[in-house]
This record gives structure tokens, C-alpha cells and sequence, in this order.
């Protein structure tokens, strides 16, 4: 059965240094994919750091909507910015940060309901 997701309905995630709405997953909407809009900052000297993560067994499909930002990952650095995709393997460890002025905007696609963070 189709499932609609309101503009109000995502849950805020308390994930370090960005907010991160989980918009559809496991409880909300979908037991096989997990959307995330994440939304970050750009840095100062107060910005909270963040350690690399790593998702494992699963994938993460990353599609900038706006900004600029560099994600480090095991393999190495990849600047990003609006209408880039980045797709991280099972088990990478990675961090992206924002190299803009303006927020980061990250649209983050999961084939699971349910997405575990190691490392962070």
C-alpha cells in the first residue's frame, strides 16, 4: 500500500554537528529504504567537530540539493556541491564538512528501513 510522508512528519535524529531529519524508514512509512535530508552548517571556530562513521553491511547514496561541501572518506577526499551524487561503500569510513557559506543540503538514500552509525 502506498504510504504519503508529510512535510511535517520526519524525525529529527540527534546526530553530531547537523540536523538530520529522517523522512521515511523503518516506523515511518518504509521497511526497506531509509531517506535522510540533512542539512549543515557552515563552519566556524565554535562548529562542533564531528569524527568519521561508517554505516555497516549498507550503502549510502548522498545527492547534493545545495551548497559545497569536501566528504573525507577512506579512499579519499571528494568536494561536492549541488547536483553531485556520492555513493559510499558498506564499511567506509567518511565525515563530509561544509566548505560554503551557505548550509549544506543533503538529501541521503539507504537500501534498509533501519541504518546503524559506528564511529561517531
Amino acid at each position: 500500500m502506498a504510504c504519503k510522508i508529510g512535510v511535517g512528519d520526519s524525525v529529527q535524529l540527534a546526530l553530531p554537528g547537523r540536523i538530520s531529519h529522517q523522512i521515511a524508514g523503518t516506523g515511518a512509512g518504509a521497511e526497506n529504504v531509509c531517506v535522510r535530508l540533512v542539512e549543515i552548517a557552515p563552519e566556524t571556530e565554535n562548529s562542533e567537530r564531528r569524527n568519521p562513521h561508517y554505516h555497516p553491511d549498507v550503502e549510502e547514496c548522498i545527492y547534493v540539493l545545495e551548497g559545497e561541501g569536501c566528504t573525507h572518506a577512506d579512499t579519499g577526499d571528494y568536494q561536492i556541491s549541488a547536483g553531485d551524487t556520492l555513493i559510499m561503500p558498506p564499511n567506509e569510513k567518511h565525515m563530509t564538512r561544509n566548505i560554503g557559506n551557505h548550509t549544506l543540503k543533503l538529501l541521503c538514500f539507504f537500501p534498509t528501513g533501519r541504518v546503524t552509525i559506528h564511529g561517531e
